[in-house]
């Protein structure tokens, strides 16, 4: 808010300002019954014009006031349609990401089913596939050779590793 502008001050003896000193404009029916009274009254003309003009500020400072009540009763009023729009805004905004993101939320949940048949589907095929092939070939019997030859191997394998053990122990440890 705007502070009022204080203007200097005239002491009673200067009078009204010069422009309008000398100068006698036509004034209105209250006005005039109001320069009489106050020549009644015994007030020199300074003293009239001093008091007019001290009636005048004080005029014009109430007229600044209710000016200022008006203003502010408007920004608040103003302030208060914004916040209501800006509620109402937000509101809008968050009921309009909550339809988008059932929508996402929809759309996602469709290609995963989507996906997830088709990944079901191939699974199946190539188990399908496997079972066929299974059942057409028949494992032979074990032969005794084969399962000695796989003993061997696997013994031989056993003692390979021990004897790398034991080096390996042998140089690193104490």
């Amino acid at each position: 808010m705007t502070e009022p502008v204080e203007q200097p001050h005239e002491n009673q003896d200067t009078g009204p300002p010069p422009e309008t000193r000398g100068e006698h404009q036509p004034l209105p029916v209250e006005t005039y019954m109001a320069v009489q009274q106050l020549r009644e009254a015994g007030f020199s003309e300074d003293q009239q014009a001093a008091l007019t003009t001290a009636l005048l500020r004080v005029l014009a400072l109430w007229t600044q006031q209710a000016t200022r009540g008006d203003l502010h009763a408007e920004q608040q009023a103003l302030a208060q349609r914004l916040a209501q729009q800006l509620d109402a805004l937000r509101e809008d905004t968050r009921r309009d990401i909550g339809h988008h993101a059932d929508a996402l939320r929809e759309d996602m949940r469709r290609e995963v089913g989507q996906h997830a048949d088709t990944v079901r589907a191939e699974l199946r095929d190539a188990l399908a596939q496997h079972a066929a092939l299974l059942h057409t070939t028949r494992p032979e019997s074990p032969r005794w050779r084969d399962v000695l030859l796989w003993l061997s191997t696997a013994l031989l394998g056993l003692t390979a590793v021990g004897v790398i053990l034991l080096v390996v122990s042998r140089f690193v440890g104490p």
